[in-house]
Parts: C-alpha cells; sequence; structure tokens
C-alpha cells in the first residue's frame, strides 16, 4: 500500500497537469474569442457581413472550452481536500472517503 507522501505526491501531480491542461484550454478560448472579435471588426470595416459569420461559429465553439474549463476546477478542488482527508481520519475511513472521491469525480470505473 502507498505511504500517504506518495499519496500526496501523486495528487501533486495530478494538480500539476491540470492547471497546465486548463492553461491550454485558456489560452484556446482567448484564441477562439479574438478570432470572433476580428471577424466582426472586419465586417464591420469592408460592410461585407458575411464576415461575421465565422464569429457565431467561434461563439459556438467556446461552449465546449469552457465547459472543460469548468471540469478541470471542480476535480481540482475535491483533489485538493484528499490531502486533508488522509491526514486527518483513520485509515479505514479516509479509505472510504477516497473511494466516495474518486467515484464522485470519475463516475463508475472498474
Amino acid at each position: 500500500m502507498p505511504t500517504t507522501g506518495e499519496i500526496l505526491l501523486r495528487i501533486d501531480g495530478v494538480l500539476k497537469e491540470n492547471r497546465r491542461i486548463e492553461n491550454v484550454y485558456i489560452i484556446f478560448t482567448i484564441a477562439l474569442f479574438v478570432c470572433g472579435i476580428a471577424c466582426i471588426v472586419m465586417a464591420l470595416v469592408t460592410e461585407k457581413f458575411a464576415w461575421s459569420a465565422p464569429s457565431v461559429v467561434t461563439t459556438t465553439l467556446l461552449y465546449k472550452p469552457l465547459q472543460e474549463i469548468k471540469e478541470l476546477r471542480r476535480k481540482n478542488i475535491a483533489l485538493a481536500t484528499a490531502p486533508i482527508l488522509i491526514t486527518l481520519l483513520p485509515r479505514q475511513k479516509a479509505a472510504e472517503e477516497i473511494q466516495k472521491l474518486l467515484q464522485a469525480l470519475y463516475g463508475d470505473v472498474q
């Protein structure tokens, strides 16, 4: 069975990886937003309003990255509480709570 230190190191690693992924999603979301704004500006400047159509597409594409960022942050909060559960609760109770946490985060994974 892994030690508490190993578990904490693994949780820290997962949190760092989640932070990296979150930053990538944020950068792509900003890029989509800028592309949409650029299309709207281009439509206004050239008075060819067909240029505004891509901004509708980019705005629609913003939904998925924003949902992923929200989900990553939810998981990060849950993972950040795990070390407290491990250190403060008795072994058996901590194991039960960690199992509940993992089930809440990832569903029924066999």
